[in-house]
């Protein structure tokens, strides 16, 4: 294991090779009072493996991050793959090679992108990427993870790439995953988070999600959209949807704070249809630049994946999705 540096101060080369504090979801602290909503992104993990999509998902992390004053950990996991081609002879200077290039590209990385203030801290670990990153998260209490995924390519083959499904699929805490087509400056101009589209199916763990949603309204000072789809194939369609869509409005609005509505006065929006597809419709037509969605923590098997909603969400959306993981 190797760190680089962080902001103002050097990285001890212990700095994760302290007792693991394990946390139970990783997830985000939420204040109670919703008067003065308060939700602790205080600590963001993001991973990169120097790819537009990695950057993306940093600048993005920078965007809240420096709102929320949040510390930002950037870790590169070198793979022990390249190794497969190294004669034992060799294995130790291929490392050091590996290890020379992934520093020069952080170093590259940090100084390409408007930090404005933010404290950072650039982590080199060798080993496969998920048990990193999931170590990491244990060690370092992060709060969200961000990561990039494969982008417009594999948006019809709904991939978000090996490493990147892995962590979505296997995370008990909360992540952002943003596409490189999504906000790719390239320029390290400062990015900024205007507009929050929050989709809710009320159950209880998209509740949970709604109180980052507001929070992050307050804090960020964004707009905001509620979202609820009433799922229907084709053969529904002709059923009349006004009395429906009359309950389901009075019921989205009564969850929303008194607070967040006198400050930002929050779009209410019914849809029918299916859930991903008019989710991601809505995020086109508002011109989001985050999605917040919940997603229930559970265990799930290699191959399984956590919901094909969420899953569709992150493959597709054309902004960034926070997905919120509770139990």
């Amino acid at each position: 294991m190797m760190c680089i540096t962080s902001l103002n101060r050097p990285v001890t080369a212990g700095s994760l090779e302290s007792p693991v504090r394990i946390m139970s979801t990783g997830s985000a602290t939420v204040g109670d009072d919703l008067t003065s909503p308060v939700v602790e992104f205080s600590r963001i993990l993001v991973a990169t493996d120097f790819s537009e999509g990695a950057r993306t998902a940093l600048e993005c992390a920078l965007a809240m991050g420096r709102r929320l004053k949040s510390k930002v950990f950037l870790l590169h996991a070198i793979p022990p793959q390249f190794l497969e081609y190294a004669g034992p002879d060799r294995s130790q200077e291929t490392i050091a090679r590996a290890k020379d290039y992934a520093a020069a590209e952080i170093a590259k990385l940090t100084g390409s992108v408007d930090w404005a203030g933010v404290p950072y801290e650039a982590i080199l670990r060798e080993g496969p990427v998920w048990p990193v990153v999931r170590d990491c998260v244990s060690a370092n209490r992060i709060e969200l993870a961000a990561f990039g995924t494969c982008g417009r390519a594999a948006k019809q083959k709904m991939l978000l790439g090996s490493v990147a499904e892995e962590i979505f699929r296997t995370a008990d805490f909360s992540t952002l995953t943003v596409a490189p087509h999504v906000m790719a400056s390239g320029s390290g101009a400062a990015l900024e988070l205007k507009r929050i589209l929050f989709a809710t199916n009320f159950k209880p763990h998209a509740e949970r999600a709604a109180r980052v949603a507001y929070c992050l309204e307050c804090q960020l000072g964004t707009t905001l959209a509620a979202l609820h789809v009433v799922e229907e194939d084709a053969r529904d369609k002709a059923k009349p949807h006004e009395m429906v869509h009359e309950f389901l409005m009075k019921r989205l609005k009564c969850g929303i704070p008194e607070t967040c509505v006198k400050r930002c006065e929050p779009e209410v929006l019914i849809r029918f249809g299916d859930a991903a597809e008019e989710i991601l419709r809505a995020a086109v037509d508002q011109r989001a630049d985050l999605v917040v969605l919940g997603l229930r923590t559970s265990r799930i098997s290699a191959g399984q994946l956590p919901s094909p909603t969420a899953y569709r969400l992150v493959c597709q959306s054309p902004c960034a999705v926070l997905t919120h993981r509770s139990s």
